[in-house]
Order: C-alpha cells, then sequence, then structure tokens
C-alpha cells in the first residue's frame, strides 16, 4: 500500500503538537542532555522538509505540463502555480537557515550534561 503524503504530513504535524505540550509544563525538569538529542532531532526534521517541498513542487510541475490542473473558477492555473513554487522554494529557502541556527544551538548542547 503506498504512504499518503497528506497523512505523513499530518502525522509528523500531529507529533510535534504531542512535542509542545511535552515541553510546555513537564512534569520534571527537561535535563540538558534531553534537550541537545531533543535539538538535534529538530534539526533532522528540518533537514528533511526542503526535500519534500521540492518534491512536491516537482509534482506540481509535472502536473501543470500534463494540462492536469484547474481552477475552480475556469482560469489558467499558471500563476497561481508560480506562486505555490515560489512560495515553496522561499520556505525551502528559510528552513535552511532555520536548521543552520538549531545546528548553532546543538553543538554547545552537545556537550552539556546534568547534575
Amino acid at each position: 500500500m503506498p504512504l499518503d503524503p497528506t497523512k505523513q504530513a499530518r502525522d509528523a504535524a500531529e507529533a510535534i503538537r504531542k512535542l509542545n505540550h511535552a515541553t510546555l509544563t513537564p512534569k520534571q525538569p527537561v535535563p540538558a542532555p534531553v534537550i541537545s538529542s531533543t535539538v538535534q532531532a529538530l534539526e533532522q526534521l528540518l533537514i528533511r522538509l526542503p526535500q519534500a517541498l521540492d518534491q512536491l513542487s516537482g509534482q506540481l510541475h509535472r502536473d501543470q505540463t500534463n494540462n492536469a490542473i484547474r481552477m475552480d473558477d475556469g482560469s489558467d492555473p499558471a500563476a497561481a502555480i508560480a506562486r505555490v513554487r515560489t512560495s515553496l522554494a522561499d520556505t525551502a529557502q528559510a528552513l535552511d537557515a532555520a536548521t543552520e541556527n538549531l545546528r548553532d544551538a546543538a553543538g554547545p548542547l552537545f556537550n552539556m550534561g546534568s547534575r
């Protein structure tokens, strides 16, 4: 059975929601080593997101090339597709910058222990 991209994205969003709740008011303090491993995992998440966005953009471009997209109002989808693809590319670029920031945070965290 093929993977459903929408389900995968929703599951990832739900996992982040759970992370937000787990770190909002934890029952016990979150020690530095756990913060470190969590930041490293989030860095991996950010590293992988641009590829997903690029592949979705590529699929949209293929669908456009094959005239497989129509707009509900009957207009030419070219402008809307261009806007979506530009926004996806801009998001991927912003994620690259965010990844660098997380990498900067992960460095010192890696050397932190707890008492």
